[in-house]
């Protein structure tokens, strides 16, 4: 498993039906995302969560992004048989992230994209938002 660096910290919170887990730190990369992904992933199989909230509050992307090679790597880890709700922080990426949404729901995942918690949660509880 890839280590996360020193300043990227996780957290995870059980939520009343859902798994809470938020990545904050100073900076983002391809390494950075795949391994909170797989600790995301681990904690949702050892909690036997179905549904959980993403929260990334990272710093700018560095290095290339791969938004298909890194919806199929979240897919690889089982990510696709929970329900996911990704919310960022940074408004400037969600064309970005709602192409990754796009790729995500061709693949047969169940996820989407948020700007607010509040309808994240909405979503992951009731299917609407």
């Amino acid at each position: 498993m890839i280590d996360l660096p020193p300043d990227i910290h996780l957290k995870f919170e059980d939520r009343l039906d859902y798994l809470y887990a938020e990545v904050t730190g100073p900076r983002d990369s391809r390494a950075i995302s795949t391994a909170y992904w797989m600790r995301i992933a681990r904690q949702c199989e050892a909690r036997k969560a179905r549904k959980v909230m993403v929260v990334e509050n990272l710093g700018d992307f560095e290095g290339e992004r791969d938004m298909a090679d890194m919806v199929d790597a979240i897919i690889a880890m089982g990510m696709d048989r929970l329900k996911v709700a990704f919310v960022t922080s940074r408004v400037e990426d969600m064309p970005r992230l709602e192409h990754g949404e796009i790729l995500a729901i061709e693949r047969g995942a169940n996820g989407r994209v948020f700007e607010s918690t509040a309808l994240a949660e909405r979503w992951l509880r009731h299917g609407g938002v």
